[in-house]
């Protein structure tokens, strides 16, 4: 190799490494960015503000979702409750549950349905009690409704 070849080798490899180091810098500058981002979203609660926000405008179906959505983060700012399920839709799964239409559940029963609804039940569910349909209601109505929790 002559002079001249070298000297372009070292070029050409100067160059490259240049490119790939300063598209190394530019990746961490974004990521960090993005991390960034991402933890400000988390830290304010964000994705399960809106995934709450999403649930109530599925289920409900307003006609105007911006103002329903308006209207449940005015809710929200004044420590209101909002809930994404009724007293018929409880009543419902009531009576899904309650096949055998003994008007009543078991405990283990109400807290599978807790469990797969992510209601927050404050009261201790005693497995062994049977709970009456207006029990399961209580139990459950409490559980389901959504208070403020994404204030700072």
């Amino acid at each position: 190799m002559s002079a001249e070849e070298d000297a372009a080798a070292i070029k050409v490899q100067t160059l490259f490494r240049g490119h790939v180091s300063r598209r190394r810098v530019e990746q961490i500058k974004y990521d960090t960015a993005r991390k960034k981002g991402q933890d400000y979203l988390q830290k304010k609660k964000i994705p399960s503000l809106l995934q709450h926000l999403f649930s109530l405008v599925t289920y409900h179906q307003p006609e105007d979702p911006n103002s329903f959505m308006l209207e449940e983060i005015q809710k929200l700012q004044k420590n209101q409750k909002t809930e994404l399920l009724c007293d018929d839709d409880i009543d419902t799964m009531f009576e899904m549950i309650d096949i055998t239409r003994q008007g009543y559940v078991t405990g283990t029963q109400l807290r599978h349905c807790a469990t797969n609804l992510s209601a927050e039940v404050s009261t201790k569910i005693d497995p062994r009690h049977h709970y009456t349909k207006d029990e399961f209601r209580a139990t459950l109505a409490a559980g389901l409704q959504t208070g403020n929790k994404w204030s700072a």
